[in-house]
């Protein structure tokens, strides 16, 4: 069983619950970054009120805490990786467990859906899973009036009200996962396109965004999907050198973090599971991560997963 709660850009929020099932008979679809895909339907819609009822109640047991000379020095193994040709991108993440938060989990889905008004907000409670909350400014596939679109999310910075340009690092970071989601599609079939490159405001930073959109309107939705997940925006490129590097740099596991929610019921839209946090009885798990080039400057891919971490922190509101 799974209790989800979620507010859409632009729509109203709603919370429900649905039932194990079968992957061809499933209406929401939940995926980690590896492993099995979690497929659900007959979604019944019940008061937010129960949703958040026992929302926390698992308690977090491993503590390894990374600070930032090792994530630093991972940063760098990562980027003499790329400059010796072994591969181009990696994205790096890691995890940060505040012990002891007394945190309010309702009125946090509140802030965060105020705060990201342009982006998807979620929270499930799953009894293998656990219990998630986060809010994504990134969309994985979703079905338009012409087909389907993908976003090409990446590179980060804090948002400025100035109109100023980005760096070749970012430029760079972002083209890759452009490059690597029109390969995707194309192998689906159909007419490709990109809209320009510009500027999206997720919270208080802000990153670089290109649509990418196939008019193929018959896509088999699971299968691409699996074929566009990890994206670089979160994995790397080439895929499989980026997967060997996370699993031997990260040496944790990501769980649900930048895997994927989707929902299916009508017109298909899915998410990654970004700005994302597990909640537990003695704390809160936050989890950040970020696009490694041969550009990369360790201190400041650092000051990155802290501006992301701190970012969701100021979201909580305390009992």
């Amino acid at each position: 069983m799974l209790d989800l709660i979620i507010r859409l850009p632009g729509e109203e929020i709603s919370a429900t619950r649905l039932i194990a099932c079968e992957l061809e008979q499933s209406t929401v679809l939940l995926r980690g970054f590896k492993g099995q895909i979690f497929a659900f339907n007959q979604p019944e819609i019940i008061p937010q009120s129960t949703f958040w009822t026992g929302f926390g109640r698992d308690k977090f047991q491993s503590i390894v805490k990374t600070n930032a000379a090792s994530y630093q020095e991972k940063v760098s193994k990562a980027i003499d990786a790329i400059q010796r040709h072994i591969l181009n991108k990696v994205v790096l993440s890691r995890d940060h467990f505040w012990e002891g938060a007394q945190a309010s989990a309702e009125q946090t889905f509140k802030e965060l859906s105020e705060r990201y008004s342009d982006g998807t907000v979620f929270a499930f409670k799953h009894p293998v899973l656990g219990d998630w909350m986060g809010a994504s400014p990134e969309v994985l596939l979703q079905k338009t009036d012409h087909g389907y679109q993908s976003m090409s999310l990446a590179g980060t910075r804090l948002r400025s009200a100035q109109n100023i340009s980005w760096g070749s690092k970012e430029q760079e970071e972002q083209n890759f996962v452009t490059k690597e989601i029109i390969n995707k599609l194309k192998e689906f079939g159909g007419n490709i396109t990109t809209s320009s490159q510009h500027t999206q405001k997720a919270g208080p930073v802000e990153h670089l965004l290109t649509w990418v959109s196939s008019d193929n309107t018959s896509l088999n939705e699971i299968e691409a999907l699996e074929s566009l997940h990890p994206t670089p925006a979160i994995c790397g490129t080439p895929t499989k050198k980026a997967k060997q590097m996370i699993e031997e740099l990260e040496q944790y596991d990501r769980e649900m973090y930048t895997g994927y929610l989707a929902l299916m019921s009508t017109q298909l839209h899915a998410i990654v599971l970004l700005r994302s946090m597990k909640w537990h009885s003695n704390g809160i798990r936050f989890f950040a991560g970020g696009g490694i080039t041969k550009d990369s400057v360790p201190l400041n891919e650092w000051k990155e997963t802290e501006h992301k971490i701190s970012a969701l922190k100021d979201s909580i509101i305390p009992k």
